[in-house]
């Protein structure tokens, strides 16, 4: 009798250590705020660069053509265009260029059964801009963007010096005004000669277009020189979406009995592996159960002799 209450008991302790054998609700939270925390400290650590500097003063006595590219992970694409935006407009700059959009990649379809299918793929939205920042101001905005930055892919700088590259486009059009001064003169001796003053007048015009053209680049030069280009390209963590969606099939078409088979032997065959898998699971239970019973059978024959 003492015996079969020992092993009524052995089971009941079993039973009530079921429930209690996984992490309780306030473990299972524990452990996600850490994971978040871990990941936290990824994106924070000593080693990694996860904010803009940039010093870009020059001599006085040197031009240059800045040029910039960035690219960094935020928390909100939407809200940190805006941001963007209102920062150019602060520091005097525009907005020529932006994509606004989403991506989607890594697309799956997985059959739940013969007619059920889940849909998932990965979303990440992003934006790439391009802005015109007066040449003084850019280090000035750059630093601002330190607070739209989780995590910072790469920053180029290009600075190009073209202080040669305007002077010799100024002495050539110096050059191309005095021509077109003696052109006038030599237009002016030669009246009445209409082949020579014909002539004198097509070299003129070649001439004040190659001015005029010397003009226009020269000019756009300075407007690179005063306004630096800064690409920013922004993106936000990727978000997964699946559904579930029927798989249609018309009545006309069923899967032949081999097919059927190959489907059923794969289905066994899962269920078979987690069966496998939650034995190993519940490895402890059983080792408790089979102690349990070779205990009650060496209390039973203790009691026999």
């Amino acid at each position: 009798m003492n015996s079969k209450l020992l092993f009524a008991g052995a089971l009941i302790l079993v039973a009530g250590l079921l429930p209690g054998c996984g992490p309780s609700a306030k473990e299972k939270e524990i452990f996600r705020v850490d994971d978040s925390t871990r990941v936290a400290d990824s994106l924070s650590r000593p080693g990694l660069v996860n904010e803009l500097k940039l010093g870009t003063r020059t001599p006085e006595d040197k031009k240059f053509i800045k040029t910039a590219e960035t690219k960094f992970l935020t928390g909100n694409v939407r809200a940190a265009t805006e941001k963007i935006e209102d920062l150019a407009a602060k520091y005097g700059g525009y907005l020529t260029y932006s994509k606004l959009g989403n991506h989607e990649s890594d697309f799956s379809r997985t059959e739940i059964s013969l007619d059920s299918v889940i849909l998932s793929r990965k979303i990440v939205v992003e934006n790439f801009m391009v802005l015109r920042i007066p040449n003084d101001k850019l280090d000035s905005l750059v630093r601002e963007l330190n607070k739209l930055i989780l995590f910072l892919d790469y920053r180029t700088v290009k600075m190009d010096d073209i202080s040669f590259t305007l002077l010799a486009g100024q002495k050539a059009r110096a050059t191309l005004k005095g021509f077109e001064e003696r052109q006038k003169k030599n237009i002016g001796t030669k009246a009445g000669k209409l082949k020579e003053t014909t002539a004198a007048e097509e070299s003129l015009l070649k001439s004040k277009i190659q001015s005029d053209t010397l003009e226009v680049e020269n000019q756009s030069l300075a407007d690179q020189v005063k306004y630096c280009t800064l690409t920013i390209i922004i993106y936000q963590k990727p978000v997964l979406y699946s559904e579930t969606q029927p798989q249609l099939k018309t009545d006309s078409f069923e899967p032949n009995m081999f097919v059927r088979i190959g489907i059923a032997i794969s289905i066994g065959w899962g269920m078979f592996k987690t069966m496998i898998v939650f034995l190993f699971e519940i490895w402890w239970l059983i080792v408790v159960v089979a102690g349990t019973v070779v205990l009650y059978r060496v209390i039973r024959r203790r009691k026999k002799v």
